[in-house]
């Protein structure tokens, strides 16, 4: 597939191969299912990247919801700009991350989500400690925001090749998603 632009010092044309266009295909299907997730009955537990728990909740037939994607494709989308602005608005200072006032601006814009589609409220708030202290801020937002419950599971971080910590996540993501 070829995408144009006639916008003036835009690029001129992308060529999408097949792989790219079932990537989008799969990204536009899960956002779908996420749409449609309160008819359904399905549940959806906000995550972040890191940490690796998509699969973790996908054993639990639980739909993982990834607020950085979502601020990162409102912001490819043109989006971001007026999201962010609205978080400041509302008290949130400029030097908070980008991402977070994006996503908090996308909430308090009705949550839909970068395919048009409205996101659902989270069953469970799913946070690893495996990227910046500022995962943990954001969560505790959105779970005012949403009255949803937080669970953190510690993801081990082997910087010395091992660990001597373990964890067992599995009894709080299966009792917060029944």
């Amino acid at each position: 597939m070829t995408t144009r632009t006639d916008r003036p010092g835009a690029a001129a044309e992308a060529q999408k191969d097949a792989s790219q266009e079932r990537q989008k295909r799969m990204i536009a299907e899960h956002f779908h299912r996420l749409a449609q997730a309160p008819e359904t009955g399905a549940k959806c537990a906000y995550t972040f990247v890191p940490g690796n728990l998509t699969e973790l909740l996908r054993t639990f037939d639980v739909l993982p919801v990834l607020p950085e994607i979502n601020a990162l494709q409102s912001g490819m989308r043109g989006k971001s700009r007026d999201y962010i602005a609205l978080a400041e608005k509302l008290g949130h200072s400029e030097d908070v991350c980008t991402y977070v006032k994006c996503d908090v601006g996308m909430l308090e814009s009705g949550n839909i989500g970068p395919t048009g589609e409205r996101l659902p409220k989270p069953d469970l708030l799913l946070l690893s400690y495996t990227g910046c202290f500022t995962f943990l801020k954001w969560f505790e937002i959105l779970a005012q925001k949403y009255d949803a419950p937080v669970t953190m599971l510690h993801v081990p971080y082997q910087g010395e090749g091992g660990s001597r910590t373990r964890c067992a996540a599995t009894s709080s993501i299966s009792s917060a998603t029944r």
